[in-house]
């Protein structure tokens, strides 16, 4: 198969663990909390720079695409205005809110919004997608990320595009998996950065990060560790980002 790498740069690094995620930030209580922060962080980062210039690669006109986790809409607005009908699953209410905002501001329309967890969807109600995108939001489920590979499989799409911080898991010798190969997979360095309008926002973000059992700095030395830049106290973070294509092998 043809190895996907769509211009980015491939580096090598140690991928965290699933087990380092805490519990608590799998829960959509969680996510209606955290949407403004993540809103923040959108605001001003170009994290998903390089998985929208890998979907070039991959993603053709007419395609439908399920966005797992769509969040609000970074990448599915944009396969939508290239002409994918594009269904999104995002159980959080507050960031469908964003969602709903970001596809009114775009004039664009998603093809449906699925409002329930991934875990809790039957794949056989899923069945004639071109593509199931999952970015960084498989490790979030309750059942982990292997058992929801296992159910993206089961609804049978032409082609997988698994996106994470974490190490992509698919596992070949599976009933499902045996039906895919892989066509393509890498990483490439991504900023994750974020811009706070004041030490006391950032405060505020370390604070929620405390009470969910994220890993964080003490204050002090966060504190410290804040560039003053055009205007905004950045938190300057780069991160690598996993990436995983997987085609039917029937296709």
């Amino acid at each position: 198969m043809k190895r996907f790498e769509a211009g980015l740069e491939t580096r090598a690094s140690i991928a965290p663990s699933e087990a380092s995620v805490p519990a608590e930030i799998r829960s959509i209580a969680y996510w209606d909390e955290y949407a403004p922060w993540y809103k923040l962080w959108l605001d001003h980062t170009d994290y998903h720079r390089g998985i929208k210039a890998l979907l070039a690669g991959i993603v053709r006109p007419g395609w439908r695409v399920l966005d797992i986790g769509g969040g609000s809409g970074v990448l599915a607005i944009p396969l939508i205005r290239s002409g994918c009908r594009v269904a999104i699953v995002e159980p959080s209410g507050a960031m469908r809110g964003f969602l709903g905002q970001e596809l009114r501001d775009k004039k664009a329309a998603a093809e449906v919004v699925i409002v329930l967890p991934w875990e809790d969807i039957d794949p056989a109600e899923l069945a004639g997608f071109d593509l199931a995108l999952a970015c960084n939001s498989l490790h979030l489920t309750r059942v982990g990320s292997a058992a929801a590979v296992r159910q993206i499989l089961e609804a049978r799409p032409a082609h997988v595009l698994v996106v994470s911080e974490l190490e992509p898991s698919f596992t070949s010798g599976s009933k499902c998996g045996s039906a895919y190969e892989v066509a393509g997979s890498g990483s490439f360095l991504a900023e994750n950065s974020f811009h706070y309008h004041s030490v006391e926002e950032a405060l505020r973000h370390l604070d929620l990060k405390d009470r969910h059992g994220q890993d964080h700095p003490s204050r002090e030395d966060f504190v410290r560790s804040l560039v003053f830049k055009a205007g905004h106290y950045v938190n300057q973070r780069w991160t690598t980002v996993r990436w995983l294509h997987l085609c039917r092998a029937s296709d």
